[in-house]
């Protein structure tokens, strides 16, 4: 790694001293909000197959890993971050990691409504962001810089007090998904976002989805609601957010589930309150995903555990199972 930019490590070192202190055990830790987790490995750890459903951006605080995706190989460290489109299979390995010095990264989901919606903001400012060109790239490497960084150590630092968490953790979020929209990561985030002239639409629809995500929703009810018919809906939803809306939907609840598990809820309730009607539909969907039942899943991450997945651990919030390595 070549040496980095004074503003760049100060930050990196504000980012280090606020993430490790959460990422107490090998595998995946929550971090506290959805979609999102810390990852840590004491020793160098094999290749292993993954996949990510949504657009996703890592970063490493401490080491350094490698990633085979469509063909390419990229190894990355503390001097850039990576960008996954969503909807990808890929392969890493944690290549540089010891006792003394774990590696450690910290991964976001981002939703692509926020990316389209930022894009729609900036447009009378910079309209040639809202028109990518060219084959997508289902992986990208962006230098990473004191400005992108700035907004992750606000919301990582954030996250201890409740009212902070409400307010700065969303606007945080917001902040880099500009920085990284003004970062050589644009064309990635742009191409993962923009797939023709309805993404205002279906960014409306996302957030929808996310805010009466315990409501029953169905692809004519978003389709009517955006102005389309379902099938030119279902079809222009899955361009834009890379998964059909009913998945969109799923994942947005069981996201929202294994947060409301952590604190204590139980499996009926928390069932209800993301909008399914049977506790059984539910049991089968959150297993399918993360590997255990919500009761045994609140159990061992109450007791501190690293959840076993069907190909990795999952944590917390993390993803579904052999998706927490980003």
């Amino acid at each position: 790694m070549d040496a980095l930019p004074s503003g760049v490590l100060e930050r990196l070192a504000q980012l280090r001293a606020l993430v490790s202190p959460r990422a107490q055990r090998a595998g995946p830790n929550p971090l506290g909000l959805p979609g999102a987790w810390i990852y840590r490995a004491d020793r160098p750890e094999p290749m292993v197959k993954h996949s990510a459903a949504l657009l996703r951006v890592g970063v490493i605080v401490q080491g350094r890993k490698q990633l085979h995706v469509d063909g390419r190989v990229l190894s990355y460290d503390e001097s850039s971050c990576i960008v996954l489109t969503g909807e990808v299979d890929y392969s890493s390995c944690v290549v540089e990691a010891s006792p003394e010095q774990p590696f450690i990264s910290l991964t976001l989901e981002v939703p692509t409504e926020l990316v389209v919606r930022t894009l729609l903001d900036l447009a009378d400012v910079c309209p040639v962001a809202v028109a990518p060109s060219g084959p997508p790239q289902s992986a990208f490497l962006a230098e990473l810089d004191d400005r992108v960084l700035e907004p992750l150590v606000r919301l990582v630092g954030c996250l201890d007090d409740p009212a902070e968490r409400k307010v700065v953790a969303p606007l945080a979020l917001h902040e880099l998904v500009f920085r990284l929209l003004r970062s050589d990561a644009a064309a990635a985030l742009r191409a993962a976002a923009c797939r023709g002239g309805d993404e205002g639409r279906i960014a409306e629809s996302m957030a929808f989805i996310r805010a009466n995500a315990q409501r029953k929703l169905s692809v004519e009810q978003l389709a009517k609601r955006a102005a389309m018919s379902p099938s030119h809906f279902a079809h222009r939803f899955r361009e834009v957010a890379r998964v059909s809306p009913m998945r969109y939907l799923k994942h947005v609840r069981l996201e929202h589930a294994s947060v409301l598990l952590q604190q204590r809820l139980r499996a009926g309730e928390v069932a209800t309150r993301t909008g399914y009607a049977s506790v059984a539909h539910f049991t089968r969907d959150f297993k399918q995903r993360f590997g255990v039942a919500p009761g045994q899943y609140a159990r061992r991450i109450g007791a501190g555990e690293t959840i076993a997945g069907s190909d990795n651990h999952v944590a917390a919030s993390a993803l579904a199972a052999g998706n927490a390595s980003a």
